[in-house]
């Protein structure tokens, strides 16, 4: 077979600064050379020079996604890494609660709470909680060894080990301290320093001095104007002002039930996906496609939609047309659970505090291995401190808050967010709280979009029982 031109080659920038690799990739676009041999002919200050000019100077932003990271962040509190992990644009592998117990000496004591009255509760509360965890856990163990150990759950690939932990571990306190690997590229780090820079957590405005020395090491000019911004640092102040006068007081006080409710979607959003779909595949106008459409019976629609995903593999994506509607959710679900759903970075997601009014859930397993009343008398005593503390500091009393206890956000995703999201987090292996999140978004989604709800893969092996109630504690 004859090859005109050049050969193709595909070689690695191995061993040179990030900056020095960011700038050979952006000279690309003006210089003949090829990569290896423009790199050769740079230094660390001939990078920070054309990044001063432009990236700094002049904006062009791109090239500093070019320079990557690899980050290990140890000891950062379960609360502060969730912070951590709302950058998007990176990857992030983080401790599991479920395949190492925790250590009770390691958790984040925030300096408001460091002495005094209420560094008293603080310690007492985190203290108690860990206790608890100790207590419990070598009988949620046996238990788990019981019921999981036996073949056929292996072949499932479930750890009975894993299910212990999982059974006590809404006792851990948010304080508790993990560890996080990040790998994200220099633009989007200095984005990220600069949210933590401004966050009200003390912990995160510390972790921002930490990375901009650390990494500045490496990126000397990429990181220069990582500092707090106003606009972030005063946002909720602002908001706060607002919220009496546009909402008027609070009528739903009292705990509230987990699960994920549709507040947002778009009616017509089977057809504006095959739409997309269509458009791909003809050569016609997208408003002569969507005229067409208007008349369609809705089992074509479906059968159209189901032809686009024939063939697909265990381990693929369906095609990027699918993200041609979004859908909203207001979930409530306990904090463990939010731990491995906030993952899914692709969705858009809206906080409120973590606190205790919304109360808990005792996972089946527990109640199974008669944890329960131990872990609610304990559940009890931690949300009466968080009370006190909250009084003082919202902000810094979401510490004391065992993962146990709901939490409940807005999360937005395009419907091949929610296939993934569901094909994965419906998996018998995975914990029962997210696992319900995940049926009851796949449900919603049939409710309003039937033909495309019967699409999304789910393993719908309920757990046992209805989802349990809100424990007000």
């Amino acid at each position: 077979m004859s090859e005109t031109g050049r050969p193709l080659r595909v070689y690695t920038l191995d061993g040179l600064p990030p900056e020095v690799v960011a700038v050979a990739f952006a000279k690309t676009s003006r210089v003949p050379d090829s990569f290896d041999e423009i790199a050769s002919e740079l230094s660390a200050a001939d990078s920070s020079r054309f990044h001063e000019k432009w990236v700094i100077g002049y904006g062009h932003s791109s090239v500093a996604e070019h320079a990557v990271l690899s980050i290990a962040i140890e000891n950062v509190s379960i609360l502060g890494a969730k912070v951590v992990e709302e950058n998007r644009l990176s990857s992030f592998t983080e401790k599991s609660t479920r395949y190492q117990a925790m250590d009770p000496d390691n958790y984040y004591t925030p300096p408001t709470f460091a002495g005094g009255s209420l560094g008293r509760v603080y310690r007492a509360a985190v203290s108690e909680l860990f206790a608890a965890y100790q207590e419990l856990l070598p009988a949620a163990e046996c238990f788990a060894a019981r019921k999981y150990g036996g073949p056929e759950w292996k072949e499932r690939g479930v750890s009975a080990a894993g299910k212990a932990c999982d059974a006590v571990r809404g006792l851990l306190p948010a304080a508790a301290k993990t560890n996080l690997g990040w790998t994200v590229n220099a633009r989007s780090l200095a984005h990220g320093i600069v949210k933590m820079a401004s966050h009200p957590l003390a912990e995160m405005q510390d972790l921002a001095a930490v990375l901009r020395r650390v990494c500045g090491e490496r990126l000397p000019t990429l990181l220069k104007h990582t500092d707090s911004s106003p606009y972030l640092a005063g946002w909720e102040g602002r908001m706060a002002g607002g919220v009496a006068a546009a909402l008027g007081p609070r009528r739903d006080r009292g705990p509230a039930e987990t699960g994920a409710r549709l507040v947002s979607y778009d009616p017509d959003g089977e057809r504006a996906v095959l739409a997309a779909l269509l458009f791909r595949a003809s050569d016609r106008s997208y408003g002569e496609i969507r005229r067409a459409l208007v008349e369609m019976d809705g089992r074509d629609v479906g059968v159209l939609l189901n032809r686009s995903l024939l063939e697909i593999g265990g381990h693929e994506a369906p095609v990027r047309e699918f993200e041609s509607t979004t859908y909203t959710f207001e979930i409530v679900c306990d904090f463990g659970a939010y731990r491995d759903i906030q993952r899914h970075r692709m969705t858009t997601q809206t906080q409120q505090l973590l606190g205790c009014e919304l109360g808990y859930s005792v996972p089946d397993d527990a109640r199974e291995a008669g944890l329960a009343g131990r872990m609610e008398t304990v559940m009890s005593r931690a949300a009466d401190a968080w009370r006190e503390l909250a009084d003082a500091d919202p902000v810094h009393a979401q510490y004391v808050v065992p993962l146990a206890f709901h939490k409940r956000f807005l999360m937005a995703m395009n419907f091949r967010e929610a296939w993934h999201f569901v094909g994965l987090r419906s998996r018998v292996q995975g914990h029962e709280s997210y696992r319900r999140i995940a049926w009851a978004v796949k449900d919603e989604i049939a409710r309003v979009h039937p033909a495309l709800g019967a699409l999304i893969p789910a393993e719908r092996r309920r757990v046992a029982g209805a989802a349990p109630a809100a424990r007000r504690a």
